[in-house]
């Protein structure tokens, strides 16, 4: 069965199907590169991928895959959170949201954070939840040239995300968590 991925981010796309791929899928993961807007309002991300899968299957009455991710700082309340993509305003790009949260960081010492990804299956009549999370610190300042988002300021076992390959990364995102347990799910119900 094909599975639209409810995302018009091409990297978050080819980071999920590299998962699928790998990991005796029954299913394929499809991208639509001008899927519907879907407006990220609400207050957690398992309820944006929620509403991001029915909107979308609503709109293309295919099984869809919708996500929601953020980035979780203890030292600031767990911010950014469902507000990562934005942290910086509505037109924020990555570097804008990375120069914000090392400000706000400057005089934390405790470095501690999370990144969580929650999937949402949702197929007009099953519905399907799984997350994934990733522990690490936030550095003092950008590393590695690799990935998108905060990966180049958040260390896992001394390396950012950004200095790891594709491979590298996709073997312990939480992203990989999230997806890898989506597919057992999808193999078992689907």
């Amino acid at each position: 069965m094909e599975i639209l991925l409810a995302t018009k981010n091409k990297n978050k796309f080819i980071e999920l199907k590299n998962i699928f791929d790998h990991s005796n899928s029954h299913h394929e993961v499809v991208f639509y590169p001008d899927l519907i807007d879907v407006v990220e309002d609400k207050e957690t991300i398992f309820d944006n991928a929620k509403k991001k899968a029915i909107e979308v299957y609503n709109q293309y009455e295919k099984p869809v895959i919708a996500d929601d991710s953020g980035l979780f700082v203890d030292s600031l309340n767990g911010h950014p959170g469902v507000k990562s993509a934005r942290y910086a305003g509505d037109e924020a790009n990555d570097e804008d949201n990375i120069q914000k949260l090392l400000n706000e960081m400057a005089n934390e010492e405790n470095r501690t954070a999370s990144f969580k990804t929650v999937l949402f299956f949702y197929d007009g009549k099953n519905e399907l939840t799984t997350e994934g999370i990733l522990d690490g610190q936030i550095t003092f300042e950008t590393r590695g040239d690799n990935g998108f988002g905060y990966d180049p300021i958040f260390e896992y076992e001394e390396r950012t995300l950004a200095e790891l390959s594709l491979n590298e990364k996709t073997e312990i995102s939480h992203r990989n968590i999230a997806c890898t347990k989506m597919v057992e799910l999808l193999n078992e119900k689907i």
